[in-house]
């Protein structure tokens, strides 16, 4: 018996709008000799320094059946879950498990040319669904919104990339949602989205409630109503439109959040622990540019704007500047379609530059670089009008035709006239004016015939294609070396899995030059640096007040002293040259051209800190020695108030006040004002050493230029508060050093000096130094060591997500664990749970009696069970409504 076969049908036009874009890619990579065509590799800004090794980091964890819930390797340890959530959710990097590690790099630079191909494929879908035909003219539009100005400028942002390709499927869901009362295209892919990469549905949901609005405006109930008689039944229906309208869009939209609550819930608890939740609405209303500024961004070759400046990369192919006039001017496309998408794309040019919107769309933060994140969205609405326009583009007369030409020429002399931007070359807008030209001349041509010819359809793709491949060629796809990159990468790997197997034990490495901020997940070693905006906050400040290198997204180990580095448990450190002898560091072992030197002054990851540890704490000469009183004054009255007992437990604050208070600015005391020095100075003599590790040495400051008397020999540090300084050049016995952005005010490790060296440093900006220098007291710094050794904890076990340990103690008091708190955290003592404290606000800390204890820690993400309630809960609801739409469809 013959059977019939059903075979699915893929139509040219859907296969051309993913490979035409696609290949322009891969012709811009073999130019740019990216790996396999060279020895480059397309890794650019958060790529570089984040993506990539996040991606690493998840690689060796789906591939060693890791959770996904913590990890050591991210700083000093933080919430993996969160990190996923905002950096790594794409379902594709999944497939990275199926890749050889060492072709990682090409894994995650080649999804990104697959998923522009996507967003060309997704934007043809829309527009051959929405406008009900299978044209080829829509490739014309479909290339320019996978390789607009917005891709050049972020194409490389690969967490974006799947909601830029899903925002048209959603918007042509919302239509449907809104038109035809059909549902599941709508939540489905909003919950994608949301569950892909918060932060971008972020705006595409601000843009979903303003483009609700115009399709309410846009739809005319009227031409549906057959009622007769009188005007009320006509008015109910008009309402009831309305009504349903809200509801629907209301309920769908909050399905959708629901659905994606598994993943955004647990993600809201780790945000509430970083530099990202307060929102500080702006106090006034400013514009950063003038709308000329903002339109001549849709020339060709405008450079692309990545950093801190506001300007939006809109560019998405100059013949908009033509068929935009020509939609304004088109009588047969109804005022009330055309006005409220006019105002939509208005209101979205005018957020670019006002500071205010500009908050807004971003989830009420301003974007750290990389601005105007939702303008891939002006750009959608922007094409799918000029599309409109180009449809109706015969029945416009030769006159007008003409009048736009020319005043489109005049617009683009006048911004070569007035633009100063340094974004724009002559050859900017000379060029941007040959292609108008060349469009005006195809258009022409065009509408005199009465169907589009074979040849003049063939021009108009090679023009088309020609320019939004030239202008992506010019202004995007930038590269690194790849061999530089993964240099020493295999050894790194061996030495640090080595060390770590051998001392069975939990500790931290930090490298001395490292090629990111995310080195140890790169690699795969606990370190105490990390690049995120999912960074734990406390970790953050903790880092500021003692001097180290820091910034709302990144906390790093420069800066670090032997005071600081002992209290993060690093035991040893990465170099890529022989360091010498230094007093601090003794050489451990090499691999290939890498020197591992161990710490020499080190603390386990769990110490006690006890009253009686502090018994022997002079109050009035630390009081006194810390400027907190004159030795005028008379102290009894700051004796009376602070003993022993407040010193121990102002090292302790309840986790609870501490995230009570997370954002709370700097009281302004004696303390808060100290140098960083003096603090940890401050913070030794607290525990009962009385002499300072730090001790001042002679300097000499002669306003951009500062000289260093190291007079005894030892290790030496320095420190400046000017933040007017970019780079400080060091210079000794014929040898050289840069300090680079000192703005983040971090302490400048000098290196370990022979007695009687002299030391010249120098601002390259000509700022004065202002600069303050110590040497490190090894005799202190032994007895601070020597404290916080007398009782530690020995760690029996550990894995991603917990660490077990047992300890002695002899004297009750706090065992600290250089572990960073943050919500999700268990810490049990003897197997029954115990409400944690926090070590100097950052690290967890339980009191222990005397005798013999067990302690465990378990981290759960905060939010992730309720998270899954949810979204059961959300899919059952979206499912029993598909089912009741349905029957009632068929009954």
């Amino acid at each position: 018996m013959n059977k019939k076969i059903n075979k699915i049908h893929v139509k040219p036009l859907y296969i051309l709008s993913f490979i035409i874009p696609t290949i322009i890619m891969l012709v811009i990579f073999m130019i740019r000799e990216i790996y396999p065509f060279g020895d480059h590799s397309f890794l650019h800004i958060d790529m570089y320094h984040q993506y990539f090794p996040f991606l690493v980091e998840f690689y060796h964890k789906l591939k060693s059946g890791e959770s996904l819930f913590y990890s050591w390797n991210t700083g000093i340890g933080s919430n993996f879950l969160a990190l996923y959530v905002y950096y790594l959710a794409s379902p594709f990097n999944w497939l990275s498990i199926l890749c050889p590690e060492q072709y990682l790099m090409e894994f995650l630079s080649y999804l990104v040319v697959f998923k522009i191909g996507l967003c060309g494929l997704s934007f043809t879908y829309y527009m051959s669904r929405h406008y009900k035909t299978d044209s080829y003219a829509i490739l014309f539009f479909s290339i320019f919104y996978a390789l607009s100005g917005y891709m050049a400028a972020y194409n490389w942002n690969v967490m974006w990339l799947d909601c830029i390709a899903l925002a048209p499927l959603i918007i042509l869901g919302l239509e449907k949602l809104v038109y035809e009362g059909k549902c599941t295209l709508y939540c489905t892919t909003l919950a994608l989205s949301i569950l892909f990469n918060y932060y971008l549905s972020i705006m595409i949901c601000i843009f979903l409630v303003l483009y609700f609005i115009v399709l309410m405006a846009c739809k005319n109930p009227k031409s549906d109503d057959t009622s007769k008689g009188l005007a009320f039944p006509r008015l109910c229906k008009i309402k009831n439109f309305y009504l349903k309208g809200i509801i629907r869009f209301g309920v769908y939209s909050l399905l959708a959040g629901g659905i994606a609550a598994i993943l955004l819930l647990p993600e809201l608890y780790a945000l509430s622990f970083t530099e990202f939740s307060d929102f500080n609405f702006p106090k006034s209303v400013k514009t950063y540019f003038s709308v000329i500024d903002m339109l001549a961004r849709h020339c060709f070759n405008v450079t692309v704007e990545t950093g801190l400046d506001h300007w939006p990369n809109i560019y998405c192919g100059v013949a908009v500047f033509l068929l935009l006039p020509a939609y304004c001017m088109q009588k047969k496309i109804p005022v009330r379609e055309k006005a409220p998408k006019l105002i939509l794309l208005t209101f979205m040019l005018i957020s670019f530059s006002t500071n205010v919107l500009n908050f807004i769309w971003h989830g009420l933060n301003y974007p750290d670089s990389l601005p105007a994140r939702q303008s891939f969205l002006y750009i959608f609405l922007l094409l799918t009008v000029c599309y409109e326009a180009f449809t109706h583009i015969k029945e416009h007369s030769g006159n007008e035709l003409m009048q736009i030409f020319l005043c489109v020429i005049a617009f683009i002399l006048l911004c070569e006239e007035l633009v100063t931007d340094e974004a724009f070359t002559g050859a900017s807008f000379l060029l941007s004016g040959i292609f108008i030209l060349i469009y005006a001349g195809l258009i022409h041509n065009y509408r005199l015939k009465a169907n589009i010819s074979k040849s003049l359809a063939i021009v108009t793709f090679i023009v088309i294609i020609a320019e939004a491949g030239i202008n992506t060629f010019i202004t995007s796809v930038p590269t690194v070396t790849r061999s530089t990159y993964l240099a020493n990468y295999d050894s790194y790997q061996k030495l640090t899995s080595e060390t770590m197997e051998s001392e069975n034990d939990f500790f931290r490495f930090e490298k001395f030059a490292r090629r990111t901020q995310n080195d140890a997940m790169l690699i795969g070693f606990p370190s105490a640096t990390c690049f995120s905006s999912t960074s734990n906050a406390l970790v953050k400040d903790f880092y500021a007040n003692y001097g180290m290198k820091s910034s709302r997204v990144y906390y790093c180990f420069d800066g670090a002293t032997p005071v600081t580095s002992a209290l993060l448990a690093n035991r040893y450190m990465l170099y890529t040259a022989d360091k010498g002898y230094d007093s601090l560091y003794e050489l451990e072992g090499t691999e290939g051209n890498l020197y591992l030197y161990k710490n020499k002054y080190t603390l386990p990851v769990g110490y006690m800190i006890s009253e009686y540890m502090m018994s022997s704490t002079d109050i009035n000469s630390i009081a006194q020695h810390h400027n907190m009183i004159s030795e005028s004054e008379n102290s009894s009255d700051y004796i009376s108030s602070a003993n022993t007992d407040d010193l121990f437990a102002d090292l302790f604050t309840s986790a609870d006040e501490v995230s009570e208070n997370l954002h709370d600015d700097n009281d302004g005391s004696s303390i808060q004002n100290m140098n960083p020095f003096d603090k940890q100075n401050y913070l030794v003599s607290r525990l009962g050493v009385s002499d300072p590790v730090f001790v001042p040495v002679n300097t000499e400051s002669n306003g951009s230029s500062a000289t260093v008397f190291a007079e005894t020999a030892g290790h030496y540090y320095a420190y400046t508060s000017n933040t007017k300084i970019d780079n400080i050049d060091l210079h000794y016995d014929g040898q050289s050093k840069t300090f680079k952005t000192i703005k983040k005010k971090y302490i400048l490790d000098l290196g370990y000096h022979e007695s009687d060296s002299v030391l010249s440093l120098n601002s390259q900006n000509g700022e004065a130094l202002s600069l303050i220098a110590y040497r490190v007291d090894e005799d202190a710094l032994s007895a601070f060591i020597d404290r916080l050794s007398a009782q530690t904890m020995t760690v029996d076990s550990y894995n991603s997500r917990s660490l077990n340990g047992h300890i002695n103690v002899t004297n009750a008091g706090q065992l600290v664990l250089s572990v960073p708190y943050e919500p999700g955290w268990t810490v049990k003592v003897d197997g029954e749970p115990v409400e944690c404290s926090l070590f100097e606000d950052t690290f967890i800390s339980v009191y222990l009696s005397e005798g013999e204890h067990s302690i465990e820690l378990s981290f759960f993400p905060e939010g992730f069970i309720p998270g899954i309630i949810i979204s059961l809960i959300s899919i059952l609801l979206f499912t029993a409504l598909c089912i009741i739409k349905k029957s009632h469809k068929f009954n």
